[in-house]
């Protein structure tokens, strides 16, 4: 990115200063964007604060930088695709929703009351997160409410950084078992019957169509796997596009944000227990590259699986905790009724990690 933007660097330089003065000058403002504004500024540049002595770390990449980058990824992997596939206004509404409840009121509340000096760049990669995991046809308020509960949740366990398990799955799950009704339907296929302005307000759409993998476990009915890739196969907002999501999990991969060894690990289990399962069951067992580009596992495997904070950071129980979401995820899509099994394999492999990281340590150092 730095050597796309070198020869805009001095116009770009001026105008992140300009806007760093503004925001620093306006007290309200900071409160509410400073944050954010540090987080993609940190992605542009170069922090201002280096080490002038040695010891020195490997790496300028901080918290603010971390979330930028986040930010971008996410952005390019499926808020830009999603606004294609089922147009503008049923993506933009529901960030807005997420947003205005999740961290303008909930978040801001919260910084009140704990009296800090700003809200957290992590509650916007939060929401962000939120319409992305459910159905293109979810209810704003149902949107609202997932953000809402995602926030508390990490709210309560100290904030960012102090996370047990991913709290936008944690806030899904929620949301799965209090209105199971809403998270199995409204699955609108994409570029069909886009929603207009009323529709997205009330959740309403004519054209719908079961998940890929609903409709194989249903009628053995395998999806285009072009269509999957391209993401005009039905699917969770933001899951349905997976060579955006590709693309933008490896560009995170290249700048060291996200560990490859845990995408490696997950996507490979799942098509090595899915071929072994499969040699045994037959067509009982869904195609081991239907299951890999297939549901949420795309955006699960190089988005929420790699988040530092409720993964391991040994980097052999990586392996580990990614191999283990892989075969429970397999486990849940091909021997049980749900029709997907990422939220839940990610969410059991976070309360996991710690027993895993404290096996490792033991391991190495022959504790």
């Amino acid at each position: 990115m730095k050597k796309f933007l070198k020869p805009l660097e001095p116009l770009l330089d001026k105008g992140l200063n300009t806007t760093e003065s503004f925001i620093h000058s306006h007290r309200n403002v900071h409160f509410l964007f400073g944050s954010l504004f540090g987080a993609i500024d940190g992605l542009l540049r170069s922090p201002k604060e280096t080490a002038q002595a040695p010891p020195f770390i490997r790496s300028n990449y901080d918290v603010k930088r971390f979330m930028g980058a986040i930010l971008v990824a996410l952005t390019t992997g499926w808020v830009l695709p999603a606004m294609y596939l089922f147009g503008w206004q049923c993506v933009v509404f529901k960030l807005l929703i997420s947003f205005v409840i999740g961290v303008f009121i909930v978040d801001v509340l919260w910084a009140i009351l704990a009296r800090e000096e700003h809200i957290n760049e992590g509650g916007f990669v939060t929401c962000l997160f939120i319409p992305a995991i459910l159905p293109p046809q979810a209810p704003l308020w149902l949107v609202g409410l997932g953000a809402a509960l995602a926030i508390i949740f990490r709210n309560i366990l100290g904030g960012v950084g102090n996370n047990l398990v991913n709290p936008a799955l944690f806030s899904r799950l929620f949301l799965t078992i209090c209105f199971p009704a809403f998270l199995v339907t409204g699955y609108q296929t994409p570029l069909v019957g886009i929603q207009d302005i009323h529709a997205v307000h009330q959740g309403l759409d004519a054209v719908t169509h079961a998940t890929p993998f609903t409709a194989f476990k249903t009628s053995g009915e395998v999806a285009s796997y072009l269509s999957l890739l391209l993401g005009t196969a039905t699917g969770s907002l933001g899951e349905t596009c997976r060579v955006a999501l590709i693309v933008s999990g490896l560009w995170l991969i290249k700048i060291k944000v996200a560990n490859w060894r845990i995408p490696a690990s997950y996507l490979g289990s799942v098509f090595v227990f899915s071929v072994f399962f499969s040699l045994i069951l037959g067509k009982a067992v869904a195609p081991p590259f239907f299951q890999l580009l297939s549901g949420g596992l795309i955006l699960g495997a190089f988005f929420m699986a790699t988040d530092p904070i409720t993964t391991t950071y040994n980097q052999t129980a990586k392996w580990i905790f990614g191999a283990g979401c892989g075969f429970i995820t397999v486990l849940i899509r091909d021997f049980t009724t749900l029709p997907e099994g990422v939220m839940y394999s990610i969410l059991l492999m976070n309360l996991l990690a710690i027993p895993i990281q404290a096996l490792m340590v033991k391991i190495r150092y022959r504790l």
